[in-house]
């Protein structure tokens, strides 16, 4: 049902009432909707694909002309276009007589010979948009192309948005967060015998102080307060899986590896829906998940960036 309805709009359609011309793009696509001589599906058929038709032999041009009637009827499905009570739209009706969508049209540009129509489909299940690209050739308005219409986001009013204190303290949480997960993992890669370290205070150190296990330097001090927070945010950092040297065996060979282990580090808002509106869970896997709610963020919760973008 999503792209059928157009395709037997544009592409499998119309024949014109006879003797009578499509003045405007949208006639020619009500005449290409109504059809029923494959003739009239070829008048708004560009010029030279028509040409070439009618260039064809009588029994193959009759081969393709039968075959632009059997597009309509299979895209159709059975069913019939017919004018609605609306202005500018048609109503898809099933072969039992109910109503099963509708095609609008929504908008017509035009420029000199050209033309750029916009159909909107509705049915039960869906709303698309379709763009058609139509010349004017010959005194019928003709087809050159047609496609759905995807929307591309342009975050145009990002530009001018000023974001509130909470979203300017999500922003900072999670610069921290990615910042603990960058620290977390080269302690592990500096100290492959313990992993990722089972204490926060282990990340950092003072400055001109020697790196350790005990104290990387990796943060600076001020990641030693308990409980830590940060631009509104509450952080905790846990050791959930204790990492060091190990090995697995495949066939009967024994190979040593450095298991870093596993953490999790949880952000969440001091005063929810004031210094925040979201929580925020990172793991060993670098991987952020986030939500909304009044709670801390879990691990079965959208995966920040996949489908909801952070901002």
């Amino acid at each position: 049902m999503k792209n059928s309805w157009l395709v037997a709009l544009l592409s499998a359609t119309s024949p014109l009432v006879y003797g009578l011309q499509a003045k405007t793009p949208e006639a020619a696509l009500e005449e290409i909707a109504n059809a029923v001589k494959p003739e009239t599906i070829v008048r708004h058929l560009p010029e030279p694909v028509q040409k070439s038709i009618d260039d064809l032999p009588k029994a193959q041009k009759q081969q393709v002309l039968d075959k632009l009637l059997s597009m309509k009827g299979e895209h159709l499905s059975g069913c019939t276009v017919r004018r609605a009570t609306d202005p500018d739209a048609w109503e898809i009706i099933d072969p039992k007589g109910k109503n099963a969508g509708k095609i609008k049209l929504a908008n017509v540009f035009l420029s000199g010979l050209d033309a750029l129509v916009s159909l909107r489909l509705e049915s039960d299940d869906d709303i698309q948009m379709f763009m058609v690209s139509m010349h004017l050739e010959g005194g019928d308005w003709r087809i050159d192309d047609f496609g759905p219409w995807q929307k591309t986001n342009l975050r145009l009013r990002q530009l001018v948005h000023q974001p509130s204190e909470s979203e300017k303290n999500e922003a900072a949480a999670l610069e921290t967060l990615r910042k603990m997960i960058g620290a977390v993992y080269n302690y592990s890669n500096h100290y492959p015998r313990i992993g990722f370290p089972s204490r926060l205070d282990a990340l950092t150190g003072k400055e001109g102080q020697e790196p350790s296990e005990d104290h990387s330097g990796d943060l600076d001090e001020t990641f030693t307060a308990d409980p830590l927070i940060i631009n509104g945010f509450r952080f905790r950092y846990m050791l959930t899986r204790i990492g060091g040297p190990s090995a697995f065996t495949t066939e009967g060979l024994t190979y040593p590896y450095a298991d870093k282990g596993a953490f999790e580090i949880v952000a969440t808002p001091i005063e929810f829906g004031k210094t925040g509106t979201r929580s925020f869970l990172a793991n060993h896997g670098a991987r952020i998940t986030w939500t909304g709610e009044n709670r801390p963020a879990t691990e079965d919760d959208p995966i920040l960036g996949s489908d909801d973008d952070e901002n």
